[in-house]
């Protein structure tokens, strides 16, 4: 056996083992790479929902705030029911301002005439509604957000997993192929180089 083609074989072995090694690192370094991308954009989107969850809840607690003022003032100004009615209960005519009926009452007076007492809590009842739906949308937003950081997180997971594998289908063919080349052709070469 000659000796100049056991060295010649020696460092062509060695090249191609410098070039698989170095190959590998650069896949492993892209990779990383792009998984730390792929979490910094996660970790910010994250963030701002987190940012646009509290201003919302934040907005949400003033607005109930201030009808819950409204509502325990209403007692001691009783004359502001009228306008609080208006506001928040949809009616097809407004409220008359009449004495209550009486059995001496015409037959054409109106059926539906409210007290001060009955306006107050009338109204305080519509405060009291449009608080349920202010924290029946905040609660239905939260939810949203909540499924969508939910989707979030099955997407990382997917990616993780495929990562974790090596990659696509495709990626590992290309890579078992090219480990196959490189390990055949350092045999053949050696091989040659024993002959």
């Amino acid at each position: 056996m000659n000796v100049h083609k056991i060295y010649l074989g020696s460092i062509v072995v060695l090249c191609l083992g410098a070039v698989i090694v170095g190959g590998a690192w650069r896949e492993h370094v892209r990779d990383e790479a792009r998984r730390d991308a792929v979490i910094d954009a996660q970790k910010s989107d994250v963030a701002s929902l987190e940012q646009r969850i509290a201003a919302a809840k934040q907005e949400v607690q003033t607005q109930i705030a201030e009808l819950e003022g409204r509502g325990t003032s209403l007692p001691a100004d009783p004359a502001r029911a009228p306008q609080i009615i208006r506001e928040l209960v949809p009616m097809q005519s407004p409220i008359q301002q009449s004495t209550p009926l009486t059995p001496q009452s015409p037959p054409d007076s109106p059926s539906a005439v409210l007290t001060k007492q009955q306006e107050v809590e009338l109204a305080q009842y519509a405060l009291t509604c449009k608080e349920c739906s202010l924290e029946r949308d905040e609660l239905q937003q939260q939810t949203k957000d909540q499924q969508e950081i939910i989707a979030r997180q099955k997407r990382e997971i997917e990616a993780a997993k495929k990562s974790a594998k090596g990659g696509s289908l495709w990626q590992r063919t290309v890579r078992i192929a090219e480990w196959g080349t490189i390990f055949g052709g350092v045999g053949y070469v050696v091989g040659r180089a024993q002959r």
